[in-house]
């Protein structure tokens, strides 16, 4: 398997970039391989960098492929702007942004939009083909990842253990190993133990003002998981007492 990314190679900051946005001192921050693993505590930026990355590539800042242009709040990160991305000059035959948080948003104005067809091919036969709003959470997301994604393809995913159980957290790796093998390139967000083992996947952990590169046994979630399940309630308990 290549050890390069197939689209996509980094973020750096052009200079037009306003002093007050120390948060971008992280950058900049290259990809090496097709599946790109970010880790981090809440609030440290996770979400905010995919979102510039979606947003730079065309993508709503909530979800959703460059052929959909809707938006139910403006609370995009005003950086966005001054970043450049770096990339490798091949063509993306698909880009969709999965943001677990407004994933119904993105739903609901699919379900506006086939509403609005006549005659035509609606949007959601791309995706199983059923409305997703009558599907469960996890339901909705595994029709996406089954259905819509394909080789060739660039995939932003913020969290998408989500709504998933450990059984479709499974599903999922078995999904993104079989595509990036076929030349599609991948960026997760994830708190999850189970999605940071992805095979061929580069872990980086961001912290306040910087990034650095991690081995899956070195993260903070193995640790912590691994605590848990070896002691049952034991561990659990010395942290809360």
């Amino acid at each position: 398997m290549q050890d390069f990314p197939n689209f996509l190679r980094g973020i750096e900051i052009l200079e037009t970039m306003p002093n007050e946005y120390c948060f971008f001192n992280l950058y900049p921050m290259t990809f090496n391989k097709n599946i790109t693993l970010l880790i981090g505590e809440n609030g440290i930026g996770k979400s905010t960098l995919l979102e510039s990355l979606a947003i730079k590539l065309g993508c709503p800042a909530e979800g959703g492929s460059r052929n959909f242009q809707y938006k139910t709040e403006d609370t995009h990160f005003e950086a966005t702007e001054h970043l450049r991305l770096i990339k490798t000059g091949k063509l993306i035959s698909d880009i969709f942004f999965y943001r677990s948080e407004t994933y119904y948003n993105f739903m609901t104005e699919m379900r506006k939009l086939d509403e609005d067809i006549e005659g035509g091919t609606r949007i959601n036969t791309f995706y199983g083909g059923k409305d997703l709003h009558l599907l469960s959470h996890g339901q909705s997301m595994k029709a996406l990842y089954q259905n819509r994604f394909k080789k060739n393809g660039l995939y932003i995913m913020d969290e998408p253990e989500a709504s998933l159980s450990a059984e479709s957290q499974i599903d999922l790796i078995s999904k993104i190993y079989e595509l990036s093998l076929q030349g599609t390139q991948f960026i997760i967000a994830t708190h999850s133990p189970i999605l940071m083992a992805i095979p061929n996947a580069e872990i980086i952990e961001i912290g306040p003002r910087f990034h650095r590169r991690v081995k899956y046994k070195d993260t903070s979630a193995y640790y912590f998981y691994k605590k848990i399940l070896d002691s049952d309630t034991d561990f659990i308990e010395s942290l809360i007492d």
